[in-house]
């Protein structure tokens, strides 16, 4: 997300395309932090497309439909050239679970207007991706609430 605020710093359009989180699903901080920044006339946009966690989705195939229309959507995005940032938050994820082919995505990434920037976010990131990044970094979990058994917390997961 730091990219996203620097880029809206400068004023440059940026769209955040969320794969798997629901618009029904908790209402996470990134979401509605950007949603406040858009309202106050930052050049922001996000989309939350997918259908919920793995864990909470009674239908795999709407789920994959879902991943399915927001890559569609993501590709024209990316090719239009209107926004100098384009955040895929999960699509790492949503490759890891079969909903979206590697092969397909690192072509559309590679296939984007030659103005536009791209963040793919996700645990499982294919080493296909990884070998064409500009840059890659690795967030490495070391503790997390759930080992105790904590539910989702306002602030810290969402």
């Amino acid at each position: 997300m730091n990219l996203v605020y620097r880029h809206l710093a400068h004023d440059l359009p940026v769209v955040v395309i969320q794969f798997l989180k629901s618009p029904e699903g908790h209402p996470d901080g990134d979401r509605l932090f950007l949603g406040k920044l858009s309202s106050m006339g930052f050049p922001v946009e996000v989309r939350t497309l997918g259908t919920g966690c793995s864990w909470n989705r009674p239908d795999e195939d709407a789920a994959r439909q879902a991943a399915a229309d927001a890559w569609e959507f993501a590709l024209r995005i990316l090719q239009a050239g209107k926004h100098r940032l384009v955040v895929l938050d999960e699509l790492h994820i949503a490759i890891f679970q079969g909903m979206l082919g590697p092969d397909d995505v690192l072509a559309g990434i590679q296939s984007r207007h030659p103005e536009t920037h791209v963040v793919t976010t996700g645990r499982y990131a294919p080493m296909s991706m990884m070998e064409e990044a500009d840059l890659v970094t690795e967030m490495k979990l070391i503790r997390h609430p759930h080992e105790r058994h904590v539910s989702a917390q306002m602030g810290i997961e969402y």
